[in-house]
């Protein structure tokens, strides 16, 4: 399975827009496992409360319009554009860049678990996807690397806005 995601992330001899449809799954389909386990578990120990809406503030208060817009475009672009001078420092000070996309997860983790905390543990493996996919594509230019993990970002972030604006 290691072997499998390693082909699909670390291959960029395919067309930008292709590695991003193809890494989106092995981004999504692991975080919604980690999540559906993190929810059952939380339900057994009486923990709930960790998933209710509430703890988001305001973000439900918007327009659905508006709502899909920040997570789905403007998210995925700003935190890529923060991503990628952490990621730079992060290969430098590291002694291997596989410790780099581990840091940088565990960043993401952090930072998205300030406003729920449950949240951290359920975006960590999406980070290290995306974190993986920029170091893959910053070897072609920068550009790709933005283009193609912001693109990857907002792919994961439609589907649970989605599930959000819906629910």
């Amino acid at each position: 399975m290691i072997g499998l995601f390693r082909q699909l992330l670390l291959d960029r001899g395919v067309h930008p827009l292709h590695y991003a449809l193809r890494a989106w799954p092995v981004a999504m389909l692991p975080t919604f496992a980690i999540a559906t386990m993190a929810s059952i578990i939380a339900q057994l120990v009486g923990a709930e409360y960790l998933f209710d809406e509430g703890q988001w503030g305001n973000l439900f208060e918007m327009s659905s319009g508006m709502l899909l817009l920040q997570i789905v475009v403007v998210a995925p672009v700003l935190e890529t554009l923060l991503m990628a001078p952490i990621l730079a420092l992060l290969v430098r000070v590291l002694p291997r860049r596989r410790y780099a996309v581990i840091a940088s997860a565990a960043l993401w983790a952090v930072l998205h678990s300030l406003s729920a905390p449950i949240w951290g543990v359920c975006i960590f493996w999406t980070f290290i996807v995306f974190s993986t996919a920029f170091l893959v594509w910053r070897e072609v230019s920068l550009w790709h690397a933005l283009g193609v993990t912001a693109a990857i970002h907002a792919l994961n972030n439609a589907f649970a806005g989605l599930g959000l604006t819906f629910s």
